[in-house]
């Protein structure tokens, strides 16, 4: 059995194909072939979704590269189900990390990612715990401080951090 690494993307036959390694590549009328470089959009740096714009009839469309290649590899969602990133890693579009799922199982999985929180611990001049909270918020609610404040003490961003107080904060190591 032979593996096809390049099918057809299903609207654009015999111009554009996508890879089993999530790569796109655009066949001119010539015969000539160009992988397209995805991009990251300025507005969702922070998702780090890849996307492309392929062109018919002088009509320019924008896709993530992932739909694309779970169309062309025929991965299209059972009903009740969504396409997803199976080891999470949003830029890796291979077919193998390609699956379904249901939103709410999605939900549950992002979610977590995205709210971990830090432990704070407020520590004195010669680096003894005073205090120990569950996150900045916690910390600046607790100290009358701002959160912002907090967290630039655990960030390491203040020059002198006992400048003002006799204590500063740090996230857990």
């Amino acid at each position: 059995m032979s593996v096809q690494w390049w099918k057809d993307i299903p609207g654009y036959e015999g111009k554009y194909q996508a890879s089993r390694v999530g790569e796109i590549r655009h066949i001119y009328p010539s015969g000539h072939v160009r992988i397209l470089k995805p991009y990251i959009k300025k507005e969702q740096r922070s998702r780090r979704r890849l996307f492309v714009h392929l062109a018919e009839d002088g009509i320019v469309k924008e896709y993530q590269v992932f739909r694309l290649v779970a169309a062309a590899f025929a991965k299209s969602a059972p009903p009740g189900m969504v396409l997803y990133h199976i080891n999470g890693e949003v830029t890796d579009n291979r077919v193998d990390n390609i699956g379904y799922i249901t939103r709410e199982k999605l939900g549950q999985i992002t979610a977590a990612k995205a709210y971990k929180r830090k432990t704070v611990f407020k520590v004195d001049a010669e680096g003894k715990v005073i205090e120990v909270y569950s996150s900045a918020r916690q910390a600046a609610k607790e100290n009358y401080m701002s959160y912002q404040t907090v967290l630039n003490r655990c960030n390491g961003i203040v020059k002198d951090p006992f400048k003002w107080n006799d204590f500063t904060f740090r996230y857990e190591e």
